[in-house]
């Protein structure tokens, strides 16, 4: 049997006991970010319900099975085994819900959902698009998706006259350019 719990509004704990491992996967789930962490500990087959203690930012995942009680620390990202929690009379508990085995291989686990592709971003007369590669601000543009060749105009310092590719100095007012 799997059993998923929800952390906070962006984290949720899913813990299954596969073949005497308890697998462990702690989802965090931001707009555009998606993180998941997984451990699975040689724990033997659980003889009861797996609790869940919370006391802050740190939870304690007590499993009792036939080889005795083990705790599971989970702290932020980082999920590990300690002999001995400090006494979780001074915890709150956490319910689980209980969710039915999809296959043995997955744990009961859902997949992870696939991140929508990034929206072009548009400030004032700018815009990038990451799916196609490209730029574009004003008149120039970039486009890295066709390897295309862009033009940069170069103007002069001093009087603001466009050049022309390979012009040393300004038509206009004989200024000599940047190159």
């Amino acid at each position: 049997m799997a059993y998923v719990a929800k952390l906070s509004s962006f984290q949720q704990l899913a813990i299954a006991n596969v073949n005497g491992q308890t697998q462990v996967n702690l989802t965090l789930s931001l707009p555009g970010q998606q993180q998941s962490q997984s451990s699975s500990f040689s724990t033997g087959q659980w003889q009861t319900e797996p609790e869940l203690f919370c006391q802050g930012q740190e939870y304690v995942l007590k499993i009792t099975s036939e080889q005795g009680v083990h705790h599971i620390l989970i702290q932020q990202n980082s999920i590990s085994t300690v002999a001995q929690p400090a006494d979780l009379n001074n915890y709150s508990t956490v319910n689980f819900e209980e969710i039915p085995d999809s296959t043995p291989e997955s744990g009961g686990f859902k997949p992870m959902q696939p991140m929508q592709p990034m929206q072009p971003l548009k400030m004032g007369n700018m815009s990038m698009d990451i799916n196609s590669m490209s730029m574009q601000m004003g008149n120039m543009s970039l486009n890295l998706d066709n390897q295309e060749k862009t033009t940069t105009k170069t103007f002069c310092s001093q009087c603001g006259t466009e050049a022309k590719t390979g012009d040393r100095f300004c038509r206009s007012c004989g200024h000599k350019l940047d190159q």
